[in-house]
């Protein structure tokens, strides 16, 4: 999440998020090429199953004394990442596209150090009406693809997305000054695949 949220007027800080996704992914390659030379074009098409979200943290105080917030937004998806996957000599590669994104359910957790009776304590509650059903992001990658060997192949790398979909959407009408809410994430990608029919050509 891109936006903080605040309280008593008072921005949250964001925390270090880690979440994590896994999948199968499919590749088509358009032409002929060798692993050193020349450069190979596919589409890459990946189904991902798994986790993003943002937790926040902010220090307060009030007329008695002073105490924190934490606060975390977690959403479960299903994302199906559409891409054009350019790989050059020696297997350096970049890929671009999109994802079309399936939100299966969010969740939200809401705490107070010291704990207080009169302030709401939330651990896994669903917000599911808050938030849309679908979510449309950009991604640009890039990293190394190694042969290891006829049919093996492994892919690391690194990976951008940015949603251009308002995730919060359905919150703007019953919040004044409202300010739209995106995905945005950075990660590793760590891959395996089997080769069923790779184009070689050693002349």
């Amino acid at each position: 999440m891109n936006e903080s949220p605040s309280y008593n007027g008072e921005k949250f800080d964001k925390v270090f998020t880690l979440n994590g996704q896994g999948g199968i992914y499919f590749r088509y390659y358009f032409n002929e090429a060798t692993y050193y030379s020349n450069t190979n074009v596919s589409l890459a098409i990946e189904l991902l199953y798994g986790s993003y979200g943002q937790k926040y943290r902010g220090n307060f105080s009030d007329t008695a004394s002073g105490f924190s917030i934490e606060s975390g937004t977690h959403l479960t998806s299903f994302d199906i990442p559409v891409m054009v996957h350019v790989r050059g000599q020696a297997g350096l590669y970049a890929e671009a596209g999109v994802s079309f994104g399936m939100i299966k359910g969010v969740k939200q957790d809401l705490s107070r150090s010291p704990s207080d009776a009169s302030f709401p304590t939330l651990s896994n509650q669903s917000v599911d009406s808050a938030f849309v059903k679908n979510n449309l992001s950009g991604i640009f990658g890039f990293g190394i693809d190694s042969e290891l060997n006829d049919h093996l192949n492994l892919t690391i790398g690194f990976r951008l997305t940015y949603g251009f979909t308002d995730l919060s959407e359905p919150q703007k009408t019953n919040m004044p000054g409202y300010i739209e809410t995106h995905s945005a994430s950075c990660g590793f990608v760590v891959g395996v695949a089997y080769i069923l029919n790779f184009f070689h050509d050693y002349h």
